[in-house]
């Protein structure tokens, strides 16, 4: 409007002006030209230049992780359309990535499962091939075996060097103890269950220990909880996954040290806790399912959830502790670090059974100040 009044003034005054007067003619001229071009400029700005320059920053401001940004409204038509296409575009962007994170959560979990899947039949399969090598060798090797017991005794009986006949029956005892080991580790875990005194299998398995001498040397710490709730189980398993657990411990202190056994009422925590947000995260969405600790050293890494109501029993030694390269090892059966003849492998692999049947979880690590710490922990069932 300004350059169309500034045309007719500049059209009036040249009606007016004598003939002749052409350095007039090119003033006004240029003014117009100049006057034209300033308004040019700020409409281009205004109209084009910087709504273009906002969508740009909004858009690079997007692609940096603001997700919140939005492109400015603009007061041409054009520009208005263009700002609102882009916003468009960023909303469905944002629809899209919570959707890809949806369906990544999705296959996770499938992947999970699957892999959880794929564990118990190996699990069952490796339990059914020890189960038929531990009753084939009870059978073949059970009444040799009882028969050489029987020589052993007669040989004592005959006078025959009393060391001599000791090692005889010490050697032929602990084939049995072998095969009965086999045994436990397969046999499917008893039906009927009763309720459970974890505390008190606590205290009877080191009364076993105990009468046998085998503690001997060895402090034992008690710190049990009180008036804990009882599991459903099988008493005397828990207890026997006790004794080898306080026995895996003396042999690793060759005898002399320090035991504690601890027990406490906790609600379950899968390891470190996990941020549920990044800074790069969009709105709404988390990939903190992508981001969880790898678990290790577990019969069953998702049995129990996050919050269960457990009995957690830690038995804790001052020996050397567990190696970082066998953590992952040390409950597979036939695993073992002792000398040949001094162990069978199969003390821990029967206690992580036996959890495992009791529905729970157990845990090897190293202690702080050194030694090895086997952490359980036991649902109680009892509802939230």
């Amino acid at each position: 409007m300004a350059a169309a009044l500034l045309g007719v003034s500049t059209h009036a005054v040249l009606r007016l002006v004598q003939p002749g007067s052409g350095w007039l003619l090119a003033v006004l001229v240029a003014v117009d030209v100049a006057v034209y071009l300033v308004l040019a400029n700020h409409l281009i700005q205004r109209l084009v230049l910087r709504p273009v320059r906002a969508a740009a920053e909004s858009a690079t401001a997007v692609a940096d992780g603001d997700y919140a940004r939005r492109a400015p409204p603009a007061d041409s038509r054009e520009m208005a359309a263009l700002s609102a296409a882009l916003n468009r575009m960023t909303e469905q962007l944002l629809e899209n990535q919570e959707k890809l994170a949806e369906n990544v959560r999705s296959l996770d979990e499938t992947n999970r499962r699957l892999l959880a899947t794929q564990r118990d039949l190996v699990e069952a399969e490796k339990l059914a091939s020890i189960g038929r090598l531990a009753a084939g060798v009870a059978h073949e090797v059970g009444n040799p075996l009882g028969a050489l017991l029987g020589y052993a005794a007669v040989l004592r009986r005959r006078g025959v060097d009393p060391e001599l006949a000791s090692g005889v029956e010490g050697e032929a005892r602990r084939i049995d103890r072998i095969v009965r080991g086999l045994l436990d580790y397969a046999r499917p875990a008893p039906a009927d269950r009763a309720p459970l005194d974890v505390n008190a299998a606590v205290r009877s398995a080191l009364d076993v220990l105990h009468a046998q001498g085998a503690l001997e040397g060895v402090q034992v710490a008690l710190e049990l909880a009180g008036e804990l709730p009882p599991l459903q189980g099988a008493p005397h398993l828990l207890e026997q996954a006790f004794i080898n657990l306080l026995d895996n411990a003396r042999r690793a202190m060759d005898g002399h040290g320090f035991i504690t056994v601890a027990t406490r009422l906790v609600r379950y925590q899968s390891g470190a806790r996990i941020p549920t947000r990044r800074a790069d995260d969009p709105p709404g969405i988390t990939y903190a399912h992508l981001r969880r600790p790898r678990v290790t050293s577990v019969r069953d890494p998702h049995r129990i959830e996050p919050g269960t109501e457990t009995v957690q029993v830690t038995v804790a030694d001052s020996g050397p502790g567990i190696p970082p390269e066998h953590i992952d090892k040390v409950f597979d059966p036939f695993f073992t670090t002792r000398a040949p003849g001094e162990g069978t492998g199969l003390g821990l692999a029967i206690v992580a059974s036996t959890v495992a049947d009791l529905g729970g979880r157990i845990e090897a690590s190293s202690g702080a100040g050194g030694g090895a710490v086997f952490t359980l922990s036991l649902p109680t069932r009892r509802p939230a």
